[in-house]
């Protein structure tokens, strides 16, 4: 299949002739041979790297760099964006909340979503409808154009009664906020998006829980009140200084965990402030080990039996 016209392949790729020497003159992306008379005459690859071109724009990327890559990395992309297709087609039901996002997949996710519940309602209209009406499964996607605790607290309910995947599209919000949502397994989007984004955002693995839950306290309130008041033997008081943070770290942890359910209106700020402290907590008693082991210091005989 050599020697084609540029009718012929405006016929086999669906693209215009107009748009063919466009590509050609400014992108650069295929360069057919010329016959003594300036007749353009394209072969087999060409056609099919311009296919690929055609299919990878519309699921979002730019013309400039598609015209860079090779004819195989062309190919790998496009059969990752299959792969990925074909798993969402496969996946469970999404549902869909939000007046913009709703008609946007009636236009464009047809063929991307197989199973799809469209809302057409704002975030906030749709939570205030009767509990019962609002069935928690597969995977929900929503629209929201600010991001305030309110919304993220009801974000992180939904996450949690049973939805496999939450993603929230969003126009303005502060980073807090953003990665508050990361904090509970809700998957923030910045607006705007495309349905291809949307069908690629869920191909990609779910955020395990455990991911993202801090690990628990390596050393119990005794052990630190003996670390911190014993008398070092090496003239190096890091142990005790260490030891002493701790306390006051595990303390304000424990006071943001108290904090979430005694102050509703609070409780996303309590709960992030809670997740950071413990990140926190987490390198000092990374810090306590390690000057424990420069200093021969074995933490073991502080246990609360000693």
């Amino acid at each position: 299949m050599d020697k084609l016209t540029i009718g012929a392949v405006s016929n086999l790729t669906g693209i215009p002739t107009h748009t063919l020497r466009k590509w050609e003159s400014r992108h650069h992306v295929v360069t057919p041979e010329r016959s003594e008379t300036g007749r353009r005459f394209y072969t087999s690859n060409h056609v099919e790297r311009l296919q690929h071109v055609k299919q990878l724009m519309a699921k979002g990327h730019a013309l400039g760099e598609l015209a860079k890559l090779s004819k195989e990395d062309l190919a790998g992309l496009a059969q990752v964006h299959l792969d990925s297709d074909r798993k969402l087609r496969n996946q469970e039901n999404v549902t869909f909340v939000g007046t913009h996002l709703t008609a946007m997949i009636e236009r464009e996710g047809e063929k991307r979503f197989s199973s799809a519940t469209l809302n057409r309602l704002t975030f906030e209209d749709w939570m205030n409808r009767d509990s019962q009406g609002i069935a928690a499964h597969g995977s929900l996607v929503v629209e929201c154009s600010t991001l305030p605790d309110s919304v993220v607290n009801d974000l992180s309910t939904l996450r949690r009664s049973g939805y496999s995947r939450v993603v929230c599209i969003y126009s303005f919000a502060p980073r807090r906020a953003e990665r508050l949502l990361a904090s509970h397994m809700v998957e923030p989007l910045k607006a705007p998006v495309s349905s291809a984004q949307i069908a690629q955002q869920l191909s990609l693995p779910a955020v395990a829980p455990n991911d993202l839950d801090p690990q628990p306290s390596r050393f119990n309130p005794k052990q630190l009140a003996k670390i911190a008041n014993m008398i070092p033997s090496l003239h190096c008081e890091c142990p005790n200084h260490i030891a002493k943070l701790l306390i006051d770290v595990s303390g304000f942890e424990q006071y943001c965990k108290e904090c979430e359910d005694e102050d509703p209106k609070q409780r996303a700020l309590h709960v992030e402030l809670g997740r950071m402290t413990a990140q926190v907590r987490t390198l000092l008693e990374d810090a306590l080990n390690m000057v424990a082991e420069a200093d021969g210091l074995d933490l073991a005989t502080f246990s609360t039996s000693s």
